[in-house]
């Protein structure tokens, strides 16, 4: 009968489509291996290595916000995982996990599986698309504003009264960390549930790149890693942030990111005045530094770009050289002309900690609070 085949192929579709969006892109090899073989269902599989940009999104403040929200906080979070995916799925990404606040996202790279070598390095549009995607994501969900006109679309009005002026208040924005690495790919459980997922110190290591920039408050940090597969054009457009040793790393890794509109603002932070106070220098440091202080004046001053980043590239670089009083220097002439800098505003804040005087024991790298 023509209409029990039309019912079992429509019923099929549907369970192939549950499949591909419960299992991702993961889980194809699984699903694969699982058709091929008539034998028993076995979801355990082999697991593979392969290459891959590795995102880890956060959702900012979602606590307060799962109080306020209580059974609405899935509308919340599924609404910013609609905005995520659409933006990872374009740019030739794979949502991988929806960690309540938090999601995994993966850019497969070309080769690498097996311990094969990866094309990686050659794959320049995907570093540039994975980078412009989580921009992206950061940007339409910070144009969103407020939680309550976040939800106003979709049956978010039922916050409670008492709950209702400090969510109005909650700004829905989004943290993200990338980085590139290996990992494997493969069922993640037993028989009774599994997920297909990555499993990786450098999966890790996105995720403590997305908790690093609440400490520099930033929206997105990035490490060497990814940064060094960037093309040259998008490269000129980051700048390094940092040296750090996350816990657990046996390296130290450098930090880039993309500066917005806030890093050039003219808005100053609260606590403006006392920062441009303690980075002030006295007679005998003005003597000693006078024609590094006029030579960079007058960069700052002018409207030439390239000569603006090269003070900057000259505070990080006596930042991590253990030049702390010619980084107190630039740190001081750089926020009286953007005191919205919150990279700066936060190396000023940890050095003012040891009075500009660096520890002979410091390593030239910082531990990170996570």
């Amino acid at each position: 009968d023509s209409s029990e085949t039309d019912v079992l192929e429509q019923a099929i579709t549907k369970m192939a489509a549950l499949l591909q969006v419960g299992f991702g892109s993961a889980g194809a090899e699984i699903i694969a291996k699982n058709l091929s073989d008539m034998g028993e269902l076995n979801p355990m599989i082999p697991g593979v290595r392969v290459n891959a940009i590795f995102g880890f999104a956060d959702i900012r403040n979602f606590t307060f916000a799962t109080e306020g929200l209580q059974q609405d906080v899935m509308i919340f979070v599924n609404k910013v995982a609609a905005i995520t995916h659409q933006h990872v799925v374009s740019s030739g990404g794979h949502p991988n996990k929806n960690i309540g606040d938090a999601f995994l996202l993966v850019w497969k790279l070309k080769g690498g599986k097996n311990g094969t070598k990866s094309s990686g390095d050659l794959q320049k549009d995907l570093y540039n698309s994975a980078l412009a995607a989580c921009q992206r994501v950061i940007r339409d969900i910070k144009s969103c504003g407020n939680l309550a006109s976040f939800l106003d679309d979709d049956g978010g009005g039922n916050i409670s009264t008492a709950w209702a002026s400090s969510l109005k208040s909650y700004n829905v924005a989004i943290g993200v960390g990338l980085h590139k690495g290996w990992a494997i790919e493969g069922a993640i459980g037993s028989k009774v549930k599994i997920d297909a997922s990555y499993l990786s110190p450098h999966v890790n290591i996105a995720s403590r790149l997305e908790a690093a920039t609440k400490q520099y408050r930033v929206p997105l940090l990035m490490s060497e890693a990814f940064f060094t597969g960037l093309s040259g054009h998008v490269q000129s457009t980051c700048r390094r942030v940092d040296r750090v040793m996350f816990k657990g790393s046996t390296d130290p890794i450098q930090l880039y990111h993309v500066p917005g509109a806030s890093d050039w603002s003219n808005d100053p932070v609260s606590n403006h005045n006392e920062l441009v106070a303690i980075t002030a220098w006295d007679e005998d440091t003005y003597e000693q530094y006078r024609g590094l202080i006029r030579d960079a004046q007058n960069k700052i001053d002018s409207d030439n770009e390239i000569s603006h980043r090269d003070v900057y590239d000259c505070l990080i670089n006596a930042y991590l050289d253990k030049d702390w009083t010619m980084c107190k220097i630039y740190s001081h002439l750089w926020i009286k002309k953007w005191p919205g800098d919150r990279v700066v505003v936060a190396l000023i804040e940890e050095l003012s900690k040891y009075n500009f005087i660096c520890p002979d024991d410091w390593q030239c790298h910082k531990l990170t609070e996570k």
